[in-house]
């Protein structure tokens, strides 16, 4: 009896509970109508601070064990003595403007003693037809050698300079004794007083893998000392325009001031010379290029003991080869390069190589494409004997050549190229009608008018203004052009002005004016 009293009981109150259910939520809601948006709000506030609480915690412990950071800075802290900043200036002719009654207007607004806007030698008169005037520019560069004083740097940065001057991480300034450069690898070399440097070594850019993080320090937008940091995205990167290329590619963000500055790895050690970006818009768009130590260091070698470089030549023209003509030449594979001509008299007629001839390497290490056996030839010294691998009709044999000085002006491996007119040689770029399948490759309208920009000097002003394959030219010097035609009568027309200013169109819409400099 006892039992089934208590269990009555229990069943009573639960009888009562759930009739009093309803009016606990009716309660609820009614507190949240009144008080509902306050008492959310806490809520939901207390659930991000809580939460915020815990990720801090976390963080402070995953922080203890962050390595890369501390990594970056001892980096960016050995080696940011040895970066410095490379001013420029370029004397430049330019025609004076016909503004008579200049001098009388000044008089009248500012005095007597108002300065001529023309200089000291007061306005324009017919027997003082130009002036003269300095372009100034700037880039970077690193100190590889401390106790000779050299620095590294670009060729473009430093082309057809009057004056160069360096400025240390010190802000010390010390004028350049001499400058050397080499215009088809885009390196150049500075010589300044051993005062005080302190130099960053030069790596072994043989060694390096994509993936591996790297530095990038120089003084982009006129911005001394940035260091950005990023990965090797790619190795042996060309562009196509003839010169010497095996370029390191980064992500590390470069701009227009970072050209001559080093790239380094995570030892300190240089292991590119930052040289130029790839790039729709003319800034960083993650691709920058560099060119590798190894190469910079050969380059350097040569201009500090000769003032010269000298390269190997082997007499032969050559293309890459696709499956299909590996197939129909019965050779090994794509690996390697063809010979389609063999230059009468030259080191490798000489050695008895023959067209059709496939060579997969030199020197017992093998080349790829014609890229890398332009290169490798470059690298050896005339004079020297050369053994390369070669494929002959389906049999592997190999051809002992000596090999000959590279003559001026002609690429390793072949006869020169056919030279870019003159007008487009001044500008450092060349151009093409603008014709439908390219305005469609690139973005334009049918109806777009102007030229469209083929190619552009690595080592041009017209490269360090952000020009590039792609991009339209509408206007040059304020006349409109459609045709290479009206191009090159326009560039022609500006004289001995020192550069022209171009309208630029980009395939996004974009529009700029650029002023680009003439090469001497």
């Amino acid at each position: 009896m006892l039992s089934q009293r208590k269990r009555s009981r229990s069943d009573m109150k639960g009888v009562a509970l759930r009739a009093l259910a309803p009016i606990v939520a009716i309660g609820v809601l009614a507190a949240l109508l009144l008080y509902g948006g306050t008492a959310l709000e806490r809520i939901s506030y207390a659930v991000a601070a809580g939460e915020s609480r815990a990720a801090r915690e976390q963080l402070a412990k995953l922080a203890e064990r962050d390595r890369t950071s501390e990594l970056f800075r001892q980096v960016a802290a050995a080696v940011k003595p040895s970066v410095v900043v490379v001013h420029v200036k370029k004397r430049v002719r330019a025609r004076r403007l016909p503004l008579p009654g200049m001098d009388d207007f000044l008089k009248r607004f500012f005095g007597q003693g108002a300065p001529s806007p023309f200089g000291p030698g007061g306005p324009p008169s017919e027997d003082r037809p130009q002036q003269e005037f300095y372009a100034r520019g700037l880039g970077s560069g690193v100190i590889v050698d401390a106790e000779a004083g050299h620095v590294l740097t670009n060729w473009h940065v430093v082309h057809g300079a009057d004056e160069v001057e360096v400025v240390l991480a010190d802000d010390r300034r010390l004028e350049a004794e001499w400058v050397r450069t080499d215009r088809h690898t885009d390196v150049a070399v500075i010589k300044v007083a051993p005062e005080r440097l302190v130099a960053a070594p030069l790596g072994d850019s043989d060694k390096v893998r994509v993936g591996d993080l790297v530095l990038a320090v120089g003084a982009p937008e006129r911005l001394p000392q940035t260091v950005t940091a990023g990965i090797i995205s790619a190795k042996g990167r060309t562009t196509g325009r003839g010169s010497y290329e095996d370029f390191l590619q980064t992500d590390a963000a470069i701009n227009h001031g970072n050209s001559g500055g080093p790239l380094v790895n995570m030892r300190g050690e240089v292991i590119g010379i930052n040289t130029a970006i790839i790039s729709r818009t003319g800034v960083n768009e993650g691709i920058g290029l560099a060119v590798p130590a190894n190469m910079a260091r050969r380059i350097m070698e040569q201009l500090v003991r000769t003032g010269k470089v000298v390269r190997g030549y082997l007499g032969v023209t050559i293309q890459d080869v696709g499956e299909d003509l590996a197939e129909s030449f019965g050779l090994p594979g794509t690996d390697g390069v063809l010979v389609t001509e063999v230059v009468e008299d030259g080191p490798a007629a000489k050695a008895g190589l023959k067209a059709e001839d496939f060579i997969t390497a030199v020197n017992g290490k093998a080349v790829a494409n014609v890229n890398e056996l332009r290169n490798r030839v470059a690298e050896l010294r005339p004079g020297a004997t050369a053994k390369l691998a070669v494929c002959r009709k389906g049999k592997k044999m190999s051809v002992q050549v000596a090999i000959g000085k590279q003559p001026a002006e002609m690429a390793a491996g072949g006869p020169a190229p056919k030279p870019a007119p003159k007008v487009e040689r001044k500008l450092g770029l060349t151009v093409s009608n603008l014709t439908d399948e390219l305005a469609r490759r690139h973005g334009f309208e049918a109806d777009a008018e102007g030229v469209i920009v083929t190619a552009v000097d690595p080592g041009s002003d017209a490269a360090e203004k952000g020009l590039g394959p792609g991009l339209m030219i509408t206007r040059v010097q304020g006349r409109a052009v459609k045709t290479v035609e009206e191009f090159r009568r326009a560039v022609a027309a500006a004289g001995e002005a020192g550069g022209v200013r171009l309208l630029v169109v980009s395939g996004r819409g974009g529009r700029r004016y650029v002023f680009v400099e003439f090469n001497e």
